[in-house]
């Protein structure tokens, strides 16, 4: 998974395309999951980095703690396809943790509880 910064300059982060032979003419759509916020990029700065293809592109959606789906197409096939996550954190030692919060008590309902169940 990719893990960007919640900035709006431009950012980099490496790919393993379908056909990394072509670096021209790549569109970029990042779509913010659960909300469907969406942007649309084309003409994408791609290159070559060693056996990568690096992708540099600024973003204006992007929000601390939050899951994107990218998809970068080439003459509209799918070039890449992705998971990204966007955190301020740098420190790499850390590890990421969808419920970092403690597990709520089991709390004993009293015996006057009145409730309704719907089937």
């Amino acid at each position: 998974m990719i893990t960007l910064l919640p900035v709006t300059t431009s950012q980099e982060f490496n790919i393993i395309p379908r056909n990394p032979d072509l670096l021209s003419d790549v569109s970029l759509t990042i779509t913010e999951e659960g909300t469907s916020i969406t942007e649309t990029f084309s003409n994408v700065t791609v290159f070559e980095n060693g056996d990568f293809i690096c992708v540099a592109q600024a973003f204006t959606i992007l929000k601390d703690n939050r899951l994107y789906e990218v998809t970068m197409t080439q003459d509209s096939v799918n070039w890449w396809r992705g998971k990204l996550r966007c955190t301020n954190q740098t420190d790499e030692t850390i590890k990421y943790s969808l419920n970092s919060t403690a597990d709520a008590d089991y709390q004993v309902l009293s015996s006057n509880t009145n409730y309704t169940i719907i089937p």
